[in-house]
């Protein structure tokens, strides 16, 4: 049996549901067996509790009939222990019981217990029963087995991006080293050096994707350090900003910062670079002549950033989408923004690692607010 996928292993074994029967009384289990056999299901029996258990942890039944009133570990605590393991926690558990009290079915259903079924057992009702319990084990698994393979295919794929983007990293340091040489070498022709200058900015965007889809893959396998340090918030968006160079399109960039300075443990290379990205981000979606709006507010607790553009915004049915890997809100596709989907992901990965919070929000006239949450900053004093 496959060690690391037991359930796959199992399936692959039968072609049968299987029943796991736990029952002190021989009798019973084997009422019990013959008619479930009768209906081309597969069965298992255990005559005590401990049994039962050792049995469904090894044997994986697709569901279990456990009486209730056993001696040594009655069947209540064997569904709860069943509930408690990961590897036995989805299977189907039916309590069969001779106790009506609304106490002891609510025992039964706090420990776990998906169905009951009634002494004297009406054989009818427990066909149907194990049936549709059955069933519903069948999705589990279909679904869980779609998942892996999903998440073979995401890992796979997120691999093969690592390496590649990784291998890209030497050969545009070469090239950016190369077109600086012609600039250098031009002799005076202005058209030259014109080429060479718009060949350095594309190269230079390619190696800031090839740095976030690589800083994106560390964050996400927690391989990023974040060096925290006491910051003052106030004294780094400013200069975060500036970093990006001048605005594009006639953009204004008008500050909403508290006069004292905002010191908070963070990593400020970190919390930088989400700043660019928001604001650079900002820049791509705000009209020629509007403005982009940097914020700061300190709380007991808390400290929020906000950059606010008034571009034409994202619908709240993307907001959620952006924030993921290579994730784009059809807007910006439309509109033909460039963006390797990767900014924001890099940003929401980034404000995690320091425990904060990101999202986003319609602005009070138009466009986008972006927010940053951050926790614990420094007292002032």
């Amino acid at each position: 049996m496959n060690e690391n996928n037991p359930t796959k292993a199992r399936m692959s074994e039968r072609a049968r549901p299987l029943i796991l029967v736990v029952d002190d009384e021989p009798k019973n289990v084997q009422l019990l067996t013959d008619l479930l056999e009768s209906r081309n299901y597969a069965v298992c029996s255990a005559a005590d509790g401990e049994q039962g258990l050792a049995l469904a942890r090894d044997r994986l039944p697709d569901v279990v009939l456990l009486d209730v009133m056993m001696p040594g570990l009655n069947g209540v605590e064997v569904c709860r222990r069943l509930k408690d393991e990961r590897k036995t926690e989805m299977i189907p558990v039916l309590l069969v019981t001779a106790l009506n009290a609304r106490e002891d079915r609510l025992a039964g259903i706090n420990a776990g217990a998906n169905d009951f079924i009634t002494k004297p057992i009406d054989l009818g009702d427990l066909v149907l029963r194990v049936r549709n319990a059955a069933a519903t084990k069948k999705l589990h698994d279909q679904v869980g087995s779609q998942l892996r393979q999903l998440q073979e295919l995401e890992s796979a794929r997120d691999t093969l991006t690592h390496m590649i983007v990784h291998d890209l990293r030497s050969p545009l340091t070469g090239l950016q080293g190369y077109l600086d040489l012609i600039g250098i070498v031009a002799n005076g022709n202005a058209e030259v050096v014109e080429y060479a200058s718009e060949a350095q900015l594309i190269a230079g965007r390619l190696t800031e994707m090839v740095s976030q889809v690589l800083d994106v893959s560390r964050l996400e396998a927690g391989q990023m350090p974040v060096s925290l340090r006491e910051t003052d918030l106030v004294a780094l968006l400013p200069a975060a900003v500036a970093s990006l160079g001048p605005p594009p399109g006639e953009i204004s960039v008008a500050y909403d910062l508290p006069e004292p300075p905002v010191r908070l443990m963070c990593d400020p290379d970190l919390i930088s670079r989400v700043m660019v990205n928001l604001v650079g981000n900002a820049y791509k979606f705000t009209p020629t002549g509007g403005q982009v709006r940097v914020g700061l507010a300190a709380e007991d607790d808390r400290v929020r950033l906000t950059v606010t553009d008034n571009g034409p915004g994202i619908p709240a049915e993307f907001r959620g989408l952006i924030f993921q890997k290579f994730g784009q809100a059809p807007l910006g596709r439309s509109a033909g923004v460039r963006s390797s989907g990767l900014g924001l992901a890099f940003c929401k990965l980034a404000v995690e690692a320091h425990r904060g919070k990101i999202g986003i929000e319609g602005a009070e006239h138009g466009g986008a607010r972006f927010w940053v949450e951050l926790f614990h900053p420094v007292a002032q004093g």
